[in-house]
């Protein structure tokens, strides 16, 4: 019985192999060939929709008498409620010396400003706001102080009264202030050993001079002559509702929160430093192409950035210089992508960027190379520039880029806390009540000419600042056919040039 079955299963299988074996020879209809002819659809991409109208709830915007903005938005899509705060700062003229100083206090006030507050300390603080389900946090950047809250929505009349706290009673705690000195001078050594930090804080030491946009960190001294008393006195006179907005976001009537803002912020008092009005913004001019060597010996490996001042934020050649740069470096489709990485295998990682400030804004180009096909990268990335200075864009081009911004910019939006970002930044940087709503068709009235006339002011070949951070020994040679070669150490202190 058992040969039986064994006849019969290789007697089927041999019948089945007579049958695959015909339907190939006759041309019948095979599996795998209507698999294929029926995943044609792969190879078309999906049809990108025409950009939606973004339609803001309509914000409640109200102006206290301490001079402090509150913005409310109801946002019902989740019992959430999201908080954003933007103070602006201001620096007093000095020298870099002074500048860093400066600097070095503003971070510490927005970092420790969340640490202690009203009766509470940084631990006290942080378990109840636990306990609220939220979480809180604070920093500074080049422009403004920020801090940002999230808390479900029930809970948000507690997190406004602990928000109001950590505003205008801040303590300082010695203790926490020891301890932010001891791991921001900590993080400052590790941060000098990355040279993304070091070409970047080059790059804008060149590009802004003496304007504290140069001033990329503090120093470990700064940092360490901070105490609690300096911390305190720089929140006195600087953290201030003069021209601070506060966003509010999320799932709440509107009429309530303003009642329980008014009663919680009101208190805020004005600070009694006057402002200097704007800043006078003289940057240093290039004369020529100029390479500023970062000497890292023993280094395999090279960062380099090109690229030159730009605009700043409310600029009108903002959007045309920001598609132009999707065109050319940002995401894996751009043009350096594909031709510095994909078909030169020159870098794993090449990209530009626009970065506009309130005062004024960088375009650059960059890269991590191979020490040996550095000087390559440079060129390639030097030819790109002039490519889209040269040839206007291709349409598929410019709306394929104009999806892109469109699609990172609805993301950005997708939650309370993006809209509460995006809000605050409209306030402090200037950009106008209607920026939201009109950011989609301002990117997608950007034309062929417009774009190409921002790309010939600012993505310029002929004196850009070059950044590079390598082994100098390996490197200088041939940079010199670049430009005129500085050479500095790491600290950013000029070396002779001896290192050949």
């Amino acid at each position: 019985m058992t040969r039986l079955k064994t006849v019969t299963i290789l007697i089927l299988f041999a019948a089945l192999f007579a049958l695959v074996s015909t339907s190939a020879v006759t041309g019948l209809p095979q599996r795998p060939q209507r698999r294929k002819q029926s995943e044609l659809w792969r190879k078309q991409p999906p049809k990108a929709e025409a950009p939606r109208p973004f339609n803001l709830p309509s914000p409640r915007e109200i102006k206290l008498e301490n001079g402090l903005t509150l913005v409310l938005i109801e946002d019902h899509r989740s019992p959430m409620v999201s908080f954003r705060v933007g103070i602006p700062l201001e620096f007093a003229a000095g020298d870099i010396a002074e500048l860093t100083n400066q600097i070095a206090l503003a971070e510490a006030t927005a970092e420790l400003i969340t640490e202690g507050a009203g009766s509470r300390t940084s631990e006290q603080l942080s378990r109840e706001i636990e306990m609220l389900g939220g979480r809180i946090s604070s920093s500074a950047n080049d422009d403004f102080a920020e801090v940002a809250a999230l808390v479900v929505a029930e809970n948000a009349d507690r997190m406004l009264d602990l928000l109001g706290d950590v505003l205008l009673r801040p303590t300082f705690p010695e203790t926490e202030v020891a301890l932010y000195k001891r791991n921001r001078i900590q993080n400052l050594v590790v941060q000098r050993q990355d040279p993304a930090f070091l070409v970047g804080e080059q790059f804008d030491r060149v590009i802004f001079g003496s304007h504290p946009y140069g001033i990329s960190a503090p120093t470990p001294a700064a940092v360490g002559a901070l105490n609690r008393a300096k911390i305190a006195g720089s929140y006195n006179l600087s953290f201030s509702p003069n021209g601070s907005v506060v966003v509010i976001v999320g799932d709440f009537g509107a009429s309530r929160m303003e009642s329980k803002a008014r009663e919680v912020l009101s208190g805020w008092k004005p600070s009694e430093k006057k402002s200097t009005g704007p800043r006078s913004v003289e940057f240093p001019q290039q004369p020529a192409r100029q390479v500023y060597l970062i000497d890292r010996p023993g280094s395999e490996q090279a960062d380099f950035r090109i690229g030159s001042l730009a605009v700043k934020r409310a600029d009108a050649d903002y959007f045309p210089l920001l598609v132009a740069n999707a065109i050319l470096g940002a995401g894996t489709s751009s043009r350096l992508f594909m031709n510095i990485r994909e078909r030169k295998g020159y870098a794993y990682d090449v990209s530009s960027s626009v970065d506009a400030l309130r005062l004024a804004g960088t375009f650059f180009g960059g890269a991590e190379t191979r020490t040996e096909v550095t000087m390559p990268a440079i060129k390639e990335m030097l030819a790109e520039f002039d490519r889209i200075r040269e040839v206007k864009v291709t349409g598929r081009e410019l709306q394929e880029a104009k999806n892109y911004l469109n699609g990172l910019f609805a993301l950005s939006l997708a939650t309370q806390g993006g809209i509460a970002e995006r809000a605050m930044q409209t306030h402090i940087l200037g950009l106008g009540r209607e920026y939201l709503e009109s950011y989609r068709p301002r990117i997608e009235a950007v034309t062929a000419e417009q774009l190409q006339n921002a790309a010939r002011k600012y993505m310029i070949t002929d004196k850009p600042v070059v950044v590079v951070v390598g082994d100098a020994s390996k490197l200088v040679k041939e940079l010199e056919s670049v430009g005129r070669v500085s050479i500095f150490d790491i600290e950013g202190k000029p070396l002779k040039q001896s290192v050949r």
